[in-house]
């Protein structure tokens, strides 16, 4: 008896998707002898696949001759996981992970009317606990390393709100001033990460990364926080920061973000 050959290995799906990533990567229509070229597949094939996503309207003629663009039923579909794609859905499995090898807070906070939103609260599972912070919660900006990301990443607009509002000083470490909060933004902004020094509680660092989504837009943000008992500035920012950026990175990615 003939064995099914495995799912992996289907030719003409394979050599279809192969057409249909080299017409949506081309800026011009692509005829029957430049997809040949381009894919390496024979004419026979690539004919076939051509008529089979002509059918099934994946692609169009350009009107250009017997020549092929993408027509944007793709775009379509592919849109819809996107869609209904959230930050909070995306962190969930990665923020758990990064928990579990942490084994410190972790959280994940978005943009609600100049504040910290809390959606996901991970507890440290030390035996001294971080404290500050609960799912739901709603932080200052400007002192929260998490915060401090999406702050630095707004428009000027909230910025200039949190300034006319009055940074409160909740530690001797706090940014408080204007000229001190609009340098540590764009400190933020220019490494790509937020450390949190003992600014909103005396004892408790933190680490945070903006997590993007498909258009480039800081959906949210993701912190790590942990007592200065167990690591200083550096060590956090050296052993914890790049898994933390990793995993924004990793979030990033599911929301459909390209960048580096």
């Amino acid at each position: 008896m003939v064995k099914n050959p495995p799912a992996y290995d289907v030719p003409g799906l394979r050599a279809g998707i192969r057409l249909s990533r080299l017409l949506c990567e081309s800026p011009k229509p692509l005829g029957l002898a430049e997809l040949c070229q381009a894919s390496g597949l024979s004419k026979h094939m690539v004919y076939r696949c051509l008529q089979t996503l002509l059918a099934e309207g994946i692609i169009i003629g350009s009107g250009e001759g017997p020549k092929y663009e993408p027509s944007l039923l793709s775009f379509h579909y592919n849109s819809l996981p996107v869609a209904r794609m959230t930050v909070t859905r995306a962190s969930g499995e990665p923020l758990r992970a990064l928990w579990d090898e942490l084994n410190e807070c972790v959280y994940l906070g978005v943009l609600h009317e100049d504040r910290i939103l809390y959606l996901i609260h991970h507890e440290g599972g030390r035996a001294i606990r971080s404290g500050g912070g609960r799912m739901g919660g709603r932080y200052l900006l400007h002192a929260d390393g998490a915060g401090k990301v999406l702050a630095a990443y707004a428009d000027d607009a909230l910025r200039a709100r949190l300034i006319a509002e009055g940074l409160e000083k909740l530690t001797p470490n706090t940014h408080a001033d204007r000229k001190g909060f609009l340098a540590e933004m764009a400190r933020v902004r220019r490494q790509g990460f937020a450390l949190d020094n003992e600014e909103y509680i005396k004892g408790v660092i933190c680490f945070g990364a903006p997590v993007f989504d498909y258009a480039g837009h800081v959906a949210g943000a993701i912190c790590c926080s942990a007592l200065t008992i167990h690591y200083t500035v550096k060590e956090l920012e050296e052993r914890v920061g790049p898994k933390v950026l990793a995993t924004a990175t990793r979030i990033s990615a599911t929301m459909g973000w390209e960048g580096k």
